[in-house]
């Protein structure tokens, strides 16, 4: 097992990138966003797009998904037909149906064996908030966003996209019930 220094405010390590890569896992962020890259409003999805929930589900059900607590909390639930793993520094915290750790780097080498006992062996989806997206960008392979023609004003965000990633795929929507334009894009490094 490996356990590294990867907080806020720490530089990043490269030790962390080739230790993942060992492990043959590819680290995808799953997330939608506004033109602002804001992720959330009040602790709460600031849209509802029933195209985005189903592509959302179809990339991560019968995988391991690592988040924040705050993203489970606002969600009310965990997600079914996925193992749920949770991220927080409160070491009195627990909710039904998760797998708890207490940094990013505790996370992923404790899902290693989850992962590899899914329907998706080769994938590990980080799914929020946008304090986990900012620590792990580094170390993702691939992104699955959603970009939404909206500018919300939100209190959560997604990092700027890294030059090292590349659009490689690309889909524009309009959702029926509300009109809002969108877009499922995947990057690779």
């Amino acid at each position: 097992m490996f356990f590294l220094s990867l907080r806020k405010n720490d530089k990043y390590d490269p030790t962390f990138e080739r230790v993942m890569a060992f492990q043959n896992l590819e680290v995808v962020h799953v997330v939608a966003m506004d033109q602002q890259h804001c992720i959330g409003k009040g602790n709460d999805l600031p849209w509802h797009i029933s195209a985005d929930l189903k592509h959302f589900k179809a990339i991560t059900q019968g995988g391991v998904v690592i988040m924040g607590r705050k993203t489970l909390e606002s969600m009310g639930r965990t997600l079914p037909k996925r193992v749920n793993w949770v991220i927080t520094r409160d070491t009195s915290w627990a909710f039904e149906g998760t797998k708890v750790a207490y940094s990013i780097e505790e996370a992923l080498a404790q899902a290693v064996a989850d992962v590899q006992a899914s329907e998706k062996p080769d994938s590990i989806f980080i799914i929020g908030g946008g304090e986990i997206f900012k620590q792990t960008i580094d170390i993702a392979d691939r992104l699955e966003l959603t970009h939404v023609e909206l500018d919300v004003q939100g209190d959560a965000h997604y990092p700027a996209i890294p030059a090292a990633f590349k659009k490689v795929a690309s889909e524009q929507h309009i959702d029926d019930k509300t009109g809002i334009a969108f877009e499922f894009a995947t990057y690779q490094k």
